[in-house]
């Protein structure tokens, strides 16, 4: 087998599937022996993954969530990251980024239906079919809404003002994770950063993000609109869920994106910019339970190499079938 990358948990390799074909297959790393918070980690993604079933997740083939035998057996996702292709092409036609936000409200919709929080949504976690198509998935720190748990788990970035204070996460602070990664994929930037967990913590808490019109020409209001109100820092004015999150912006963009993009100063409509600015640091919440006695957003994230893939200036982690890899710990 060819071996793509390694994430938090696993390590993950190309190999080859008597009934499905290609595929990505995920095996735990040796030291998940003695890291239990690991553990639980790839346990909970095949417990999740394997129950979700819908053309906007990432198929979960077959697994095993524990013992010398775990494994899971993922779909092949030839398009690489959503993240990627921010970093790659910047602002994209906004028909395409409105299909991507679309395609993740579905699959998250589909998660909280089938009772699965995902908490760590972000363009990193949204793989792209070779057809264009945008699938949600690594469901690592992910949990079903039966247990019981107020660990602040996820991306800096991306987490809920309430999952930073401590209070348990739920459907409204995958919701506000989703109107962070729309915000990103229609503007080409962040909403809130900072070079610390601590700095991002003020951010989402008491920070007011750029109009999006000011980052993108000729948005339609309505799309602002829906966008901020997913974003709103109070859990009870978000929208209640995916579900509504993703009539309502289908609805406002069902208009926008039969106007015209504004045009260059030749006459012809621009094509994807990019501007990226914005999206330099990166910084991983606290895990659930690694309590290292420090305050660094990274939790010790670094890929082989002994890099920060999510700090300012790191390289790129190697593409693989599942897209740009996150790089595990060691």
């Amino acid at each position: 087998m060819n071996r793509l990358g390694s994430g938090q948990t696993a390590h993950v390799y190309a190999a080859r599937h008597a009934v499905f074909g290609d595929v990505a297959l995920k095996l735990p790393r040796p030291e998940l022996a003695h890291r239990p918070v690991l553990r639980r980690m790839f346990e909970n993604e095949v417990a999740i993954t394997t129950k979700l079933a819908s053309p906007q997740v990432v198929s979960a083939y077959e697994g095993f969530p524990t013992g010398p035998g775990a494994f899971l057996a993922l779909e092949y996702c030839r398009g690489g990251t959503l993240d990627q292709l921010l970093l790659e092409k910047g602002l994209m036609p906004l028909d395409r980024c409105y299909r991507f936000i679309l395609d993740v409200a579905a699959g998250l919709a589909h998660s909280h239906a089938r009772q699965v929080l995902h908490r760590d949504v972000k363009p990193a976690n949204v793989f792209l079919t070779s057809e264009g198509a945008a699938k949600l998935g690594d469901f690592g720190t992910g949990m079903f809404m039966s247990e019981d748990t107020s660990d602040r788990v996820g991306t800096a970035f991306y987490m809920a003002p309430e999952v930073f204070e401590g209070k348990a996460a739920g459907v409204r602070s995958d919701i506000y994770s989703l109107g962070v990664l729309a915000y990103e994929v229609i503007g080409g930037e962040r909403p809130f950063t900072g070079n610390s967990y601590d700095a991002l913590m003020v951010a989402h808490r008491t920070g007011v993000p750029k109009d999006l019109r000011g980052l993108r020409q000729g948005l339609a209001p309505e799309v602002v609109r829906v966008v901020a109100l997913a974003m709103m820092r109070d859990p009870t004015k978000r929208f209640a869920s995916a579900v509504e999150f993703g009539e309502a912006l289908a609805s406002v963009t069902s208009t926008a994106m039969r106007r015209p993009e504004p045009a260059s100063r030749s006459g012809v409509v621009e094509p994807a910019q990019t501007r990226v600015t914005g999206r330099g640091s990166r910084v991983v919440g606290r895990g659930a339970g690694e309590d290292d006695g420090s305050k660094r957003p990274d939790a010790g994230k670094r890929d082989d190499a002994g890099k920060d893939p999510e700090a300012e200036g790191a390289g790129r982690p190697k593409r693989g079938v599942l897209g740009w890899l996150k790089r595990g710990r060691d």
